[in-house]
């Protein structure tokens, strides 16, 4: 028979039990903290505009459960970020393709002569592209590729006149940041000076350049409007660059499936979008700001074009031949890519 006192006994019990197990039960677990990695000012509109908000919209869509930091001083220089990301140094970062010469070959197709008129386009057509066609080639081997972005249409811009002809491009020396900048400089014969995009305002100011190759943005991000006085436009743009977001693999082995999915669901095309846009709406503001600075415009006559892409023509064969030489229908691919930048850019 119970009786009262072993009823009170067990009741203690029971109550003991359940304050003992009620902590572990409270705790929510630890979140996955990532380091992410710019060698760019957090100002930047790259950074501010598109990487912070993605960071953000990652956290929200894992309710809490992964964080994205940036680190208040970048973990390496700017062509560092890729050994930083493979290595494990941090987890995430971006990295421009053109500054690794000869390791991302196959990403030329999205960044060569007169393709896209804006930012976005570029971005989600050459998403698409790469990921349809061209990931098994697998040339981001040791890290992971979230996504992709470019900037929009590359001009010249310089501390003199606007250019007339292609011979005005010769003796020019102009800041690159490689890649299809550096095949540009051998065709139209000026002289490279090979450095990071930050360095530009040193190297425009004490005049060890003439000038830059870039978007709109980038000559207002990096304040050259001071130093600027003409800028050269082409159709399509001279050049453009192809970005990643690079993250370590086991980084995101850290993650458990679920977050896996969102992160990755917010990855691909619309990484592309945001930065895309982000980059879009930074070169027309740009552009004003420019103009207000008094900048000279100049469209490329269509002589001047027609003289670049006959001297540019090689870029395509080139591409074409490393992509037939790792198994890609390099015709088909680029026919398709150019047709999805006229849908987006709802031209014909």
């Amino acid at each position: 028979m119970q009786t009262k006192w072993t009823s009170s006994l067990a009741g203690l019990c029971l109550g003991a039990a359940l304050i003992a197990a009620a902590p572990a039960h409270a705790q929510a677990p630890k979140p996955v903290e990532l380091t992410f990695s710019v060698w760019i000012p957090h100002s930047h509109i790259l950074v501010a505009n598109f990487m912070m908000p993605w960071a953000k919209e990652v956290e929200q869509a894992t309710e809490g459960r992964v964080k994205i930091g940036f680190l208040p001083k970048p973990a390496a220089n700017p062509v560092g970020h890729l050994d930083a990301v493979r290595n494990g140094v941090v987890d995430l970062a971006f990295i421009s393709h053109s500054y690794y010469p000869g390791r991302f070959d196959l990403m030329k197709f999205g960044i060569l002569p007169f393709s896209g008129n804006t930012a976005e386009s570029t971005s989600v057509a050459s998403w698409r592209i790469y990921d349809k066609y061209l990931r098994a080639a697998d040339e981001h081997r040791g890290i992971k590729l979230l996504g992709i972005y470019g900037h929009g249409p590359g001009g010249v811009y310089t501390t003199g006149k606007p250019l007339e002809k292609v011979e005005d491009f010769e003796g020019l020396k102009l800041r690159i940041g490689g890649g299809i900048q550096a095949d540009l400089s051998k065709v139209l014969k000026f002289n490279a000076v090979v450095k990071p995009a930050p360095e530009s305002y040193e190297l425009m100011s004490t005049g060890v350049v003439d000038g830059v190759l870039f978007p709109p943005e980038s000559v207002a991000s990096f304040r050259l409007d001071g130093a600027v006085k003409s800028a050269t436009l082409f159709p399509g743009g001279l050049y453009a660059d192809l970005h990643g977001i690079i993250m370590n693999p086991k980084a995101f082995e850290r993650l458990s499936p679920k977050d896996q999915q969102a992160l990755m669901k917010l990855s691909g095309e619309h990484i592309a979008r945001l930065g895309g846009k982000a980059w879009g709406d930074a070169d027309t503001a740009a552009l004003s700001a420019l103009k207000a600075k008094n900048v000279v415009f100049q469209q490329a006559g269509p002589k001047l074009v027609a003289d670049v892409k006959a001297r540019t023509a090689g870029f395509e064969k080139e591409w074409l031949d490393a992509a037939k030489a790792k198994g890609i229908d390099g015709p088909k691919v680029l026919a398709e890519f150019r047709a999805e930048l006229k849908a987006l850019e709802g031209t014909k």
